[in-house]
């Protein structure tokens, strides 16, 4: 592997994103690192490979497309990434990291943006123990959220302290298992009568949300009786 010294922006295109593997990022403090990978063999040397590598500390991390698939292979547990964010136009893109059984680690991750097919990929974080200082999920289409909202297993968030479901993404709140010792700052759900379809399916009180700051409470009226929350003030009484 090679040194990359005192990088701040890194931007990877097509065959490039290969390259990121060679290098040597462990010391390395990146501000913004992004790869884009618009078909499948432009990532796939790095998705073949068994051995994971490290990114080093990165502060916004980028992955669009193919590219997505990427953050499999690399060794998030002992790297500092504070912003991560993952958008899929296709469902080809994330493929490969929707059909594996074995969950992959995303590390100290403060926040997190996921966008359009990359919706699915939370399913596959082992997220358990972590804690999320906020959490965005936004799908303008149903096939966007099909595979989450089909799976019978619910899925676990681990502690988030902000979270924002926008379009179709809402119904995904059916499907997840926050921390039972979680109190979350801010949660946001937004989304059209269509968009919200999905959890008026659900039974009332069905879907257990936690404690909630009064404040910032902010969901479509409609839904409210079908959620199970505790509205707490700003000391969490």
């Amino acid at each position: 592997p090679f040194c990359v010294g005192r990088v701040k922006n890194m931007w990877l295109k097509e065959y490039a994103v290969g390259v990121i593997t060679k290098m040597s990022l462990k010391d390395c403090k990146i501000e913004s690192l992004g790869l884009n990978a618009t078909r499948r063999e432009h990532a796939a040397e790095v998705l073949k490979q068994e051995k994971l590598f490290c990114v080093g500390r990165v502060k916004e991390m980028w992955l669009w497309d193919y590219a997505v698939g990427v953050i499999t292979k690399m060794s998030l547990k002992d790297c500092e990434v504070e912003d991560l964010r993952l958008s899929a136009t296709r469902r080809e893109h994330v493929a490969e990291v929707l059909a594996q059984e074995k969950p992959f680690c995303v590390g100290r991750v403060k926040s997190m943006v996921l966008g359009k097919y990359a919706v699915g990929v939370i399913t596959k974080m082992s997220l358990k123990d972590c804690e999320i200082e906020r959490l965005i999920l936004t799908a303008s289409k149903e096939e966007h959220v099909a595979e989450v909202l089909a799976q019978e297993k619910p899925f676990c968030v681990g502690r988030v302290k902000n979270m924002w479901l926008e379009g179709y993404a809402v119904g995904v709140i059916t499907k997840m298992k926050i921390h039972e010792d979680n109190t979350m700052e801010d949660f946001v759900l937004v989304g059209n009568e269509g968009q919200l379809s999905r959890i008026l399916k659900e039974g009332d009180n069905s879907i257990e949300l936690g404690r909630i700051r009064t404040t910032g409470f902010d969901v479509p009226e409609k839904i409210k009786r079908k959620l199970r929350y505790t509205l707490v003030d700003g000391e969490g009484k």
